[in-house]
């Protein structure tokens, strides 16, 4: 633990954490390199994307116009990470993505240009739509409290396009106890929402993309081309890359459809559906076409070029099912890095660990787990001590006895009334001490619990799914600045962290 408050743990503790990650951090680099390709000396931009990204910032409050002219005329680094447009900001991950993306602007040699890819075109409106936020209740039976909204039978609509419903937003003010901010105003759109939010809360230094943006599309229409014309070699491509990663023991983060083929492009029909394109699919025009989680690192690297991609594992995964496309398309991949992982508590809470003598780690386990354990070892090291220093006492007083006999035989009768008295003694001062050690583990099991519903909630490690958003309604720049300043991008480990 370093003064500040933050402790550092192996990524390995992390539950669930991907295998194929962990090797490729330790220097498994057979399906995926550590390194990316030089850019190019020369950067194209399309003037009527650097015109759309400019005004549709500025519409969410961001001015990136020199910054943009500045990366197209190459003066800059590429850093791109992205993120499902979940309301309210989604989860912790996403404020640990665009810390880590801060972390590389700052540390970087060479002027940097944060894009960060709103990923608009997903049709999982209940995942989109829904907030998980901590509930501070005392007798409470779950950790979160989960904020949502539903809508009546099965739709393939991309939600980016969505207005926000209005009974979500009541939940949310209502749950946070704050006034309507203007990324709720009425009739507000998930992306809008999600833009504007990030542009209130971060300001300026990097830039938005809208993966519905047309120019962006239009941007990506020789890719798509390129691989409507290529489909099977792309489909034996991915195949087999997919069969190395199992002979590896890795499973593929990518499966094909039941009995077919791999999903790759999707056409967004006039009601804003996704429709699964075939090979057989006439291609339709460029600003209707929808990636997929295999093409859509394509489309950003096509588009944007980046030097440096960030992603968290799932992302770091596609990448590496997806490697062989890259030069098949010819299209240069980027630095993948893995964006760092951190768990936020107040300091409090973050005190409990050396406190209590809690180990980090411990917080993945049961809180009666972590609290029986300790109990059953301090019980049995007090017993231990007092027993033996019993024992040294009683050696001692035989010395004692030793030379005070046969001289004077009313010492000896007081030594042994001693003796029993110091036995008594011994066996009040452990029970006194066990007694103590029960109450404090009353308060440990209560840290323990804390600990726990903080960083495990009900059985999710936090980052995956809390809202940051309460984190930021409490401490604000701070929250953000401390974030900046202790994570580790592309380590083998995790934070913990107190703001």
């Amino acid at each position: 633990m370093s003064d500040s408050g933050c402790y550092r743990v192996p990524l390995d503790r992390y539950p669930g954490m991907n295998r194929f990650v962990l090797d490729w951090l330790a220097g498994d680099e057979r399906f995926l390199p550590r390194g990316g390709q030089p850019p190019s000396a020369v950067r194209s931009v399309d003037s009527d994307l650097l015109d759309a990204l400019i005004t549709s910032n500025r519409r969410w409050g961001i001015d990136v116009a020199d910054d943009l002219r500045r990366w197209a005329a190459g003066e800059t680094q590429t850093i791109v990470a992205g993120q499902q447009v979940g309301f309210g900001g989604g989860p912790l991950y996403t404020l640990a993505k665009i810390a880590t993306l801060l972390k590389l602007k700052h540390e970087s040699k060479k002027p940097a240009m944060i894009f960060f890819w709103l990923a608009t075109e997903d049709h999982d409106f209940a995942e989109v739509a829904t907030i998980a936020i901590p509930n501070h209740d005392e007798h409470r039976q779950r950790d979160l409290i989960y904020l949502q909204a539903t809508r009546s039978g099965e739709s393939r609509e991309v939600v980016g396009r969505l207005t926000i419903p209005e009974s979500l937003i009541d939940q949310l003010t209502q749950t946070l106890g704050i006034s309507r901010p203007k990324w709720l105003r009425p009739g507000i759109t998930f992306a809008d929402s999600f833009a504007e939010l990030l542009a209130t809360t971060l300001g300026s230094g990097f830039v938005l993309v809208d993966a519905l943006l047309p120019e962006v599309r239009r941007a990506g229409a020789p890719l798509f081309r390129a691989i409507a014309a290529r489909w099977d070699e792309i489909q034996s491509a991915v195949g087999n890359r997919s069969a190395e990663l199992e002979r590896a023991g890795y499973t593929p983060q990518i499966m094909p459809r039941s009995g077919e083929s791999y999903t790759l492009l999707y056409n967004i029909n006039s009601k804003g559906e996704r429709e699964l394109l075939q090979k057989s699919s006439r291609l339709p025009d460029p600003e209707s076409i929808s990636t997929s989680a295999l093409t859509r690192p394509l489309l950003q690297d096509f588009v944007l070029r980046p030097d440096v991609f960030v992603g968290g594992p799932a992302e770091v995964s596609y990448y590496a099912q997806a490697a062989p496309l890259h030069p098949l398309l010819n299209v240069p991949m980027p630095r993948v890095m893995l964006r760092a992982h951190v768990l936020v508590a107040s300091r409090k809470i973050v005190r409990y660990f050396s406190r209590f003598d809690i180990q980090p780690h411990d917080v993945f386990a049961p809180p009666e787990q972590i609290a029986s354990g300790h109990a059953e070892k301090g019980v049995a090291e007090i017993r231990r001590i007092a027993s033996e220093a019993e024992k040294q006492l009683k050696e001692d007083i035989e010395k004692i006895r030793d030379l005070s006999l046969p001289a004077d035989h009313a010492v000896a009768r007081s030594i042994n009334r001693s003796i029993g008295h110091v036995e008594y003694h011994f066996k009040k001062l452990t029970e006194r001490a066990i007694r103590g050690l029960v109450r404090k583990d009353k308060e440990r099991f209560h840290a323990a619990r804390e600990l726990a519903s903080t960083f495990y909630p009900d059985q999710h490690v936090q980052d995956r799914i809390v809202a940051w958003l309460p984190w930021w309604c409490e401490y604000r720049q701070v929250l953000l600045d401390r974030l900046v300043n202790e994570i580790e991008p592309d380590a083998p480990a995790f934070k913990i962290v107190g703001p």
